[in-house]
């Protein structure tokens, strides 16, 4: 996940085994660009200064998207495609750009790219909207509402209304993959101790105004944040994938033959983390996560 053109091998030989009009140059192009955009390479932009919501989570999503869109084939005979490679790519490319939301505008220098947590969906949503316009996709350019399946705050079934099964099922393969990528981490636990936590405090999403008007912590501590990441899966993550979603991780199995790594990895990190906080040693989380790029100066 460190390297973009390892990642993009992998997406290209995927889908250009599945589909004879694959269109390899757009996809590579598209991680050119993702990689630009994460390194402040990218006009108008500043480099990306979120360690959780990096670049390696964005490669991570659209290799899981690939992965779902192939058994999503698969399971649908495999010989005439059911997406066909201009949606399949239109997927793996939101995906990929999903939280580029995060990156901050020069005029922006001033915010932390965290403290747009709760606008980054419909700034990725801004974003992909010209960029699919301006491409080989120019008329799926609408669809990157699609990237809203992502999004805690808006109901799925709101953001698919309206839209053919095909796109129903590549939107909840989307959202499917976010959480999936996500979870199923090596680095998850880690990643959530070290990276996350720090994210929600500079975005003040650690706490919360209640009705009387008192500040209220949500997370007081990277481990408070541990603590309650079992029950954000249970009561949140599990209900979205199972019935927002409609199991659409299924295709993953399906990809693979069978077996489904993503699930094995979730229920690892979360029976280890769960084991964390029983015995309430979180020393045994022992590797300190590299930020994939370097974190700027306070």
């Amino acid at each position: 996940m460190a390297s973009p053109g390892a990642v993009a091998d992998a997406i290209c030989g995927v889908l250009g085994r599945r589909y004879a009009g694959f269109d390899e140059v757009l996809l590579r192009d598209g991680f050119i660009d993702i990689e630009d955009i994460f390194w402040g390479r990218y006009s108008g932009y500043l480099p990306c200064d979120t360690p959780y919501h990096d670049l390696r989570h964005s490669m991570s999503t659209a290799l899981a998207m690939t992965r779902m869109v192939d058994g999503y084939e698969v399971r649908h005979g495999g010989k005439q495609p059911a997406l066909g490679p201009e949606l399949a790519s239109l997927g793996v490319l939101l995906a990929l750009f999903h939280d580029v939301g995060f990156i901050r505008s020069l005029s922006e220098a001033g915010t932390k790219g965290a403290c747009l947590i709760r606008q980054h969906e419909q700034r990725s949503v801004d974003f992909m909207g010209p960029y699919l316009a301006a491409g080989p996709l120019a008329e799926y350019a609408p669809l990157a509402e699609l990237i809203h399946t992502t999004n805690f705050a808006r109901s799925a079934s709101n953001t698919l209304a309206g839209l053919g099964p095909q796109l129903v099922d590549l939107g909840r393969m989307l959202g499917t993959s976010d959480l999936i990528s996500q979870i199923s981490g090596r680095f998850y636990l880690e990643r959530c101790h070290h990276f996350l936590f720090q994210e929600f405090v500079d975005a003040g999403a650690d706490r919360a105004v209640s009705p009387s008007g008192e500040t209220v912590i949500l997370y007081a501590t990277p481990e408070d944040l541990l603590r309650k990441t079992p029950g954000f899966y249970d009561h949140l993550v599990k209900p979205r994938l199972e019935s927002d979603f409609q199991h659409a991780y299924r295709y993953i199995g399906d990809h693979f033959g069978g077996d489904d790594p993503y699930q094995s990895a979730m229920q690892r990190n979360l029976d280890y983390l769960r084991e964390m906080i029983v015995s309430n040693d979180f020393s045994r989380m022992r590797r300190k996560p590299v930020p994939l790029m370097p974190l700027p100066a306070e």
